[in-house]
């Protein structure tokens, strides 16, 4: 199993939003190049970059972006974060760009995503499915789509992706654990091409979910709190 950590950006700062909240934010480092720079010395499968001032609709970290992408290779770099235009996506795939997290454009425009695919491929994109017990939430997590998790995963295959990102927003920075009773209903067979995320603490829970077969997960907290060596998570990942 994959095991990628999770860089925030909110103003140019490494962040962590408990449960997806602004007003309940931790802040880690004011140079996310370095930070990049040191899991790019490390085992970890990639670095996903999360800019939640672009989901928020309050302006971007594109300039930081592109300092990371010159200081983490050579790891896989996934970008999400208000990613909405075609401009936008293509702009990230020139400047580098490994793959792109599609969440909103998923429920407001099928069609593009679709071109997307249709031009890059489904091995460039990953879709993000934030959930909560209501289900399946959008927008920087502030619109709820109406949609259960399983009409969510539907989707996605209509819209032939590929790779699945599923968040669970009530645990994303709590330390509170992954949402088992989610992640383990998911059948076996579509947990090939998931990568789970929210709340995952100890190497304990990455080797769960590398035993029930998800293609991946993301760490947060977990890593900017040494809760554990980066080692240990890394050799949990591969157990399965």
């Amino acid at each position: 199993m994959e095991l990628w950590v999770s860089i925030d950006l909110l103003e140019g700062r490494v962040v962590r939003l408990v449960k997806g909240e602004l007003e309940n934010t931790l802040v880690y480092s004011s140079n996310p190049a370095y930070v990049a720079s040191q899991l790019a010395s490390t085992d970890v499968d990639g670095i996903h970059i999360v800019d939640i001032d672009a989901a928020l609709n309050r302006g971007n970290n594109e300039q930081v972006i592109r300092e990371i992408l010159k200081n983490a290779r050579p790891k896989m770099l996934q970008v999400g974060g208000g990613l909405r235009t075609m401009d936008r996506i293509v702009r990230m795939f020139e400047q580098g760009v490994d793959r792109v997290v599609l969440g909103t454009i998923l429920f407001r425009n099928g069609d593009l995503v679709r071109e997307l695919v249709r031009t890059y491929g489904e091995e460039r994109f990953l879709a993000a499915l934030d959930f909560n017990a209501g289900g399946i939430v959008y927008e920087g997590w502030t619109m709820r789509s109406l949609m259960t998790i399983e009409e969510g995963l539907k989707l996605v295959d209509n819209l032939s992706l590929k790779y699945i990102l599923m968040t669970s927003v009530e645990r994303d920075g709590t330390l509170a654990g992954p949402d088992l009773t989610v992640f383990e209903r998911i059948s076996p067979e579509k947990r090939r091409s998931i990568y789970a995320s929210g709340g995952i603490t100890t190497p304990h829970e990455v080797k769960h979910l590398a035993q029930l077969g998800y293609r991946g997960v993301i760490l947060g907290r977990a890593y900017y709190e040494r809760l554990a060596p980066l080692k240990e998570y890394v050799k949990a990942a591969k157990v399965a």
